[in-house]
């Protein structure tokens, strides 16, 4: 007969290309040094097949003292609009397809969304300042049906009545959202397609073979003044900024080859911590290097510090918030457990 001398368990390492994305933020050194709190927010989403990744940047004006939570109520309410269209897709294709065709949609739903989420919480919040309650729920109805098409003509007193309603309305809700104001970036990253859409400064960019690009306008080219999630409901829809770009398998270093090694996304505060735009991308190549030479986690590992160094050492010692994925070039090791008997005759 036979009986078991022993039982040994192996660690075998098993290595799968696996979408790494991290995010942090920081308060920037001039708040700390007053006592302030970070008004940037971030907000990853990590699905079976897609990634979205938010960051919404708060301002700094007296004028917007909820400026903060107005950040991070947009970051939930993009990523509810995008992760809504998925479930409404059965590939991740046809998600392509709804987010390409889709974008003037996306952003109404986002805006209409924004301003019903931030008319509630200052309803809830700050029942000092609240309108009252019968025109706080015509300002609810109005935020709703705002983009809804109006079809056939219209008496003329009665396109008056309506053009002195909507004045009304968009009058009040400016000074409301105005308390709550921020700008807002968003990315969705698949291994089919990159998707990017957003409003005011921030940058979205992609490491793409040797060069870096950014996906939508880079913070430094609005300067002092940003489009922002405060103003008339018009100007909100014109100031949006989108971008669909499919993952090619063209030649590399062409035109036409889009196959980002990182993606990143972040607040004015990143970028402004560095001299210019050519700075700043170089600082995006060497990072990208950390992961194709398998440091990626070191680079994670000290994230939060550099993050901290740069705002301090950095030009404009602002709140500094961003997310990264590096969606081909991680190795994630995973240890699998085997089992194995060995045995001798008696």
């Amino acid at each position: 007969s036979k009986y078991v001398l022993s039982v040994q368990y192996l660690l075998r390492i098993k290595t799968e290309d696996a979408m790494y994305v991290v995010s942090r933020k920081t308060t920037g050194y001039k708040k700390l040094q007053k006592g302030l709190a970070c008004e940037d927010f971030v907000l990853t989403k990590e699905f079976n097949d897609f990634v979205i990744m938010v960051c919404a940047d708060g301002h700094g004006d007296r004028k917007c003292k909820y400026a903060a939570k107005g950040a991070e109520l947009a970051t939930w309410v993009i990523a509810k609009v995008l992760q809504d269209k998925r479930k409404d897709e059965d590939s991740i294709e046809d998600y392509g397809i709804t987010l390409n065709d889709g974008r003037e949609e996306i952003i109404k739903k986002f805006i209409c969304g924004w301003v019903g989420v931030v008319l509630d919480d200052y309803k809830v919040n700050h029942p000092e300042d609240t309108v009252f309650q019968q025109e706080f729920n015509e300002l609810s109805k109005y935020a709703k049906s705002i983009y809804e098409v109006r079809s056939g003509e219209m008496p003329v007193r009665e396109f008056r009545a309506l053009a002195e309603y909507r004045h009304k309305c968009e009058e009040a809700i400016y000074k409301i959202t105005l308390l709550y104001g921020t700008t807002m970036n968003a990315m969705v990253v698949t291994d089919k397609f990159v998707f990017a859409v957003g409003i005011g400064d921030g940058d979205v960019v992609a490491v793409n073979g040797k060069r870096v690009e950014w996906l939508l306008p880079s913070s430094s080219q609005f300067g002092t003044s940003t489009a922002s999630l405060c103003g008339n409901f018009g100007l909100m829809l014109e100031n949006f900024a989108s971008i669909f770009v499919p993952i090619t398998k063209g030649r590399k270093f062409t035109d036409s080859f889009f196959q980002p090694e990182i993606l990143i996304i972040s607040t004015d505060g990143l970028r402004n911590a560095f001299l210019s735009d050519e700075a700043f991308a170089e600082k995006l190549l060497e990072i990208a290097q950390y992961f194709k030479k398998g440091d990626g986690k070191n680079f994670v590992r000290n994230s939060k510090r550099w993050l901290e160094e740069r705002s301090m050492y950095g030009v404009t010692q602002d709140d500094i918030a961003f997310s990264l994925c590096s969606k081909y070039t991680v190795k994630i090791k995973q240890t699998q457990r085997v089992k194995k008997s060995k045995t001798e005759d008696a």
